[in-house]
Formats: C-alpha cells, structure tokens, sequence
C-alpha cells in the first residue's frame, strides 16, 4: 500500500474495506503513449503507471469524447490517483485542462508527469478545492481561463446532489454554445444499493454476518450525524431533464446512460453570477419536492 492514502479512499476503506472497494474494478491495462493506465482504485501511482478509477468501457468513451473537443478547455472535478487527468492530457491534447479535487495533499504522480511533459502551462491541478463552493470554484477557473470559454467539463468528484450541483451552477454558463457538461456515476447510490440489497437477500453468502453488522453499525452511525436525509444525485439527472422538457434555450440536451449524464448547452444567455437551475424549470407535475438536503 502507498503511503498516501487520500481522505476519500480512507473513508470508503473504513466503511466497506479495503477489499471490497478494490474489488470493485479487475484491473485491466492498457497504454497511451508510453503510460500504462490500470483500471483500479488504489493509491500508488507514478508519472508512468496510473490508477484510474473507470472501466474499459467508459474508458472508450472517453477515447469519443476527446476525438470531439481535441484541443479545447477542459475542467475536470475530481483528482483521484491521477489516472483520468494525465488520460485528458494525453488524448485530448486540450490547450488548457484545469484538474480540481478537495484532497488537499498534491499528488506527486501527476505532477511528475506533468514536469516531464512540459504541460505546467497547460494542465493545471488544483487541490484543496471543495466543489461545492461555488465563489471559489467560480474565481479559481476564471483565472485560468482568461476569458476563454469551456468545452467540456467532466464532474467526477464527490457523486453527491448538493455540491455536484453546486459545481454544475458555477461551471455551466462558462461552457461555450454546444460545449458539454458530463456528470459521471450519477446512479452511485442505486447501484450500491442493488449490491447491498443482493448481498443480504443470500444468508449463505460469504461475510453474509459480517455485512449485516457493518451495515446496521453504519446506519446508526449515519443517523447520528447526520440530522436530515440527503438527496441521491439521482434527483439532479430528474432535474435536467424536466429542464430539457421546459424547451428552454439554455439546455440544448440531456442524456442519460448507465455511465454518465451529459448535457450541451444552448445558445441562450446565462448570467453567470447567479445561474440557477431550478430558475429553467417549473415541476408542473410534482416529480421533485423540496431537496431534503436543503441545498441551495
């Protein structure tokens, strides 16, 4: 094990194990070139050989979207062990890829990468940034920018409604007319309860005991700290997609898929200081109540 260990894997180590959550992906290889990509989430990356928390499936997907908007800007939410940062650089060949993560600790891979390639101008990651702080999110990629409109932002940092949302407000109205904005594993929180829910259903099934325990513990825990139940991301994707249904000139699309949710934008105006999503939307039909998170 390296001896960085982020605070968000720690978290999921001490709540699942570090066993299940390296299970999670097989840990299939590939190269671009001359760096190897390992489909693993675990600590330990170098400027040659990076974990990258996505399958080869979204991976191609990937390979599609920098073909699409090869030498443009780019912002990406959500660090990791480096793997999708130095994979942007290297297939989009982007003039301008801003990197953000909350961790605060750099990561010496990508810097090195970084160092070796000569990107220090180009690829920018920003740690110790939290994405649900709209001003700063807002003030450190305007900086960087320039003046020069997004082409693509790439939200794969917390999977959580309020601060993924939160990003989406700030981020949003900087894309170009046309340019995207992806929203990665948006179906985190079913996906992990269809998992918990067939785990439990089998009492003969290995650790059966022990999941149940560790889940009832997590639960009181959860409930101690916790003094009002969050929302899924699940309710942004039901968001979007009211918005689009409204016709609005802001949204030109939405799509969802079992990987992400993409949405371009319209040509229409956005102030960008007070952009809003649920100004784009009346729920003629009740399909969303109050956030239970309260978010703004």
């Amino acid at each position: 094990m390296a001896d960085r260990l982020p605070d968000n894997l720690s978290l999921l180590y001490s709540r699942f194990g570090s066993d299940a959550i390296e299970s999670i992906l097989p840990g299939d290889r590939f190269h671009v070139d001359g760096v190897e990509f390992v489909c693993k989430y675990v600590p330990g990356s170098t400027s040659s050989r990076f974990y990258i928390v996505k399958n080869l499936e979204l991976v191609d997907r990937y390979r599609t979207l920098c073909e699409e908007i090869s030498g443009g800007t780019i912002v990406e939410l959500g660090i990791a062990e480096g793997g999708s940062t130095a994979l942007l650089a290297l297939l989009a060949q982007p003039t301008l890829l801003v990197a953000i993560d909350l961790e605060p600790e750099r990561l010496k891979a990508l810097d090195d990468f970084i160092d070796q390639r000569r990107l220090q101008d180009i690829v920018r990651p920003l740690f110790g940034v939290d994405q649900a702080d709209r001003e700063r999110l807002r003030q450190l990629v305007d900086e960087e920018l320039r003046g020069v409109p997004l082409d693509l932002v790439i939200d794969d940092c917390s999977h959580q409604f309020r601060p993924t949302r939160a990003s989406f407000e700030a981020l949003f109205p900087r894309l170009r007319p046309g340019g995207r904005y992806v929203i990665e594993d948006w179906n985190a929180d079913h996906v992990m309860y269809d998992a918990v829910r067939k785990e439990l259903a089998d009492p003969a099934a290995p650790n059966h005991g022990e999941l149940v325990t560790q889940i009832q513990r997590q639960l009181r825990e959860d409930a101690h700290t916790r003094s009002v139940k969050r929302d899924p991301l699940t309710r942004l994707a039901m968001e979007l997609v009211v918005a689009r249904s409204s016709l609005t000139d802001v949204i030109a699309e939405v799509s969802v898929d079992e990987f992400w949710i993409s949405i371009r934008r319209g040509t229409g105006e956005i102030d960008a200081s007070a952009f809003r999503l649920s100004d784009h939307y009346l729920d003629h039909f009740g399909f969303l109540p109050p956030a239970q998170d309260g978010g703004d």
